[in-house]
């Protein structure tokens, strides 16, 4: 069954992306979004100003990265 999610917010990383580490990871768009990993995951991407969309279902945020499959939930902080 696939889950239908339901995309919010497109846009740019700002400058290096190097994964999802911590629940203190802080991801900067380019517009001035800021959000905050929200769950321990672990993956090591590197890339440079990537692609990236938030996405909501189940009562949660998503941060998902072009090229990247993984997601990771995260928690808007500005």
């Amino acid at each position: 069954m696939e889950v239908k999610k339901n995309i919010i917010s497109k846009g740019t990383i700002k400058g290096k992306f190097l994964g999802f580490k911590n629940n203190y990871t802080i991801f900067e768009f380019t517009d001035g979004q800021k959000w905050r990993q929200n769950e321990s995951k672990f993956w090591h991407h590197f890339a440079i100003n990537p692609e990236a969309e938030i996405s909501y279902h189940d009562g949660k945020y998503y941060l998902g990265i072009k090229g990247l499959e993984k997601t990771v939930e995260v928690r808007r902080i500005k």
